[in-house]
């Protein structure tokens, strides 16, 4: 029969772990003495009544569905092809286009009665 050294000290330190936790003394402190909550605790409204919880709803999905549901969703995502977004303008044209409306910009900006 061989000693395990790593299982008798964790069996010590569990042992070690469990008596320091129990040595501790927390103080039994009731709230409702002090004198600032004493009133507050007095002017509890009622709580409410069970039965006048609202009811379960109804139309709630099966598993089954909100799985179904799921798959779907997934199928979906999984179908999309990226569309060929290529644009039959060259760099030039682009840049041109874009020098063109930041004319327009800058036009409309100077007509501002600011």
């Amino acid at each position: 029969m061989t000693i395990n050294l790593s299982r008798i000290m964790s069996v010590v330190a569990l042992t070690v772990l469990l008596s320091s936790c129990s040595s501790i003394k927390v103080p039994d402190m009731d709230f409702i003495k002090f004198p600032e909550l004493k009133e507050d605790a007095k002017n509890i409204p009622d709580y409410p009544d069970v039965a006048d919880a609202a009811e379960k709803p109804s139309d709630l999905r099966s598993d089954g569905q909100w799985d179904k549901a799921a798959e779907n969703i997934i199928a979906k995502r999984d179908s999309f092809e990226n569309p060929d977004l290529k644009d039959p303008r060259t760099d030039t044209e682009i840049n041109n286009a874009m020098q063109n409306l930041g004319a327009k910009v800058d036009a409309y900006k100077e007509d501002d009665p600011q």
